[in-house]
């Protein structure tokens, strides 16, 4: 679940996606819409965490193996 911070991004992250302001593009949005965009912005931050994960590891182990 996101923190209220964390909704106020999602919706500027789906805003700047579709090149519209935040306050423009958030007033025409419903409930449903706002829930549909959190979903899609938690997938959005797992990815980009796993991804950290995986850069970070194979960082790691180049280190350790020169």
């Amino acid at each position: 679940m996101l923190e209220d911070s964390q909704k106020i991004n999602a919706i500027a992250w789906e805003a700047k996606k579709r090149n519209l302001s935040y306050g423009i593009f958030s007033s025409m949005l419903t409930e449903e819409v706002k829930q549909q965009i959190y979903r899609e912005y938690e997938k959005y931050l797992l990815a980009r965490k796993e991804a950290e994960k995986e850069r970070m590891r194979k960082c790691s182990k180049k280190k350790n193996n020169p």
